[in-house]
């Protein structure tokens, strides 16, 4: 059914790969988002969990740095431990602290990249210009529907749900964590589908549109988009319904358990508020 569909739209859509390096083990979680291109002059859309990542890794190295200048002047004397201790709790660093965060936009340009991000002041929504002195890389753009999907028509995501690329390492020498030149740097691109449940409101205007078949946390930032491969909305986030119902399952070579009613459903940031946005920010896109 989407087969066109995602043809259509596969070109405009592109990862970014994220490390984060651990306070307590120098551990590096790989993490992933989604973006696409919405004109052929550099700008992107996403959510604001992407724009969070950007404006908090400066803030994270510079806590970082910060502390190992404190560490440095501390004596090295029998009261060491207590006040290296002393000094972590007054940073606020604990084992499962964030102390370097890295990404990288995969597929986006070429040369020197400067990424401008413009999160929206209320919705899961954010806005990315990329500026290089070299070139794009990104095939296509997409195309906005006219209207929002009914409810109960089938819909499609297209992102990267999985942080499968390992090409980085920490480095002790330098203290600090990069991507490399060497290990596998792609993720794969993936398709899913679901039907338009309900549009969800906060009382002022409709923001979002919920769908079955909710995605990983890397198909946040992904198009939603129809069988014409019109994008109409982009997965923000997943929702829980609590259906109010026990009910208990009796399976083959299995203890009896009861299943407390719950469906995982997709959010995606409306069509609307999406188009509303562009315009406010001065941003051309298109409209089938």
């Amino acid at each position: 059914m989407f087969v066109k569909a995602i043809e259509e739209v596969s070109g405009a859509v592109r990862p970014m790969h994220i490390i984060r390096r651990r306070f307590s083990d120098n551990a590096i979680l790989p993490d992933i988002a989604t973006l696409f291109f919405v004109n052929e002059r550099g700008y992107a859309i996403t959510t604001k969990r992407v724009a969070t990542i950007l404006q908090a890794s400066n803030a994270v190295e510079q806590q970082y740095r910060a502390y190992l200048d404190r560490k440095a002047k501390l004596s090295h004397d029998e009261s060491y431990r207590f006040t290296l201790k002393r000094l972590e709790n007054d940073m606020k660093l604990t084992k499962d602290s964030i102390v370097q965060i890295r990404f990288a936009f995969m597929g986006c340009a070429s040369g020197t990249v400067r990424v401008e991000c413009k999160p929206h002041p209320k919705y899961d929504l954010a806005l990315l210009h990329f500026m290089t002195d070299e070139q794009f890389l990104y095939h296509k753009y997409v195309t906005f529907a006219e209207n929002v999907p009914k409810q109960g028509q089938s819909v499609c995501r297209l992102g990267f749900p999985i942080p499968d690329f390992h090409n980085f390492k920490f480095d002790a020498e330098q203290d600090a964590i990069s991507f490399t030149d060497t290990g596998k740097n792609t993720s794969a691109l993936f398709a899913l589908d679901g039907m338009v449940t309900r549009y969800i409101s906060d009382g002022e205007r409709a923001f979002g549109i919920e769908t079955t078949n909710a995605g990983p946390i890397g198909m946040n930032g992904a198009p939603l988009f129809d069988v014409n491969g019109h994008v109409v909305g982009v997965q923000s986030g997943i929702g829980l319904m609590m259906l109010g119902t026990d009910i208990k399952m009796d399976l083959p070579n299995r203890e009896p358990y009861v299943d407390h009613g719950s469906m995982h459903l997709a959010v995606n940031t409306h069509l609307d508020v999406i188009k509303d946005f562009l315009r406010a920010q001065n941003v051309m896109f298109y409209e089938a």
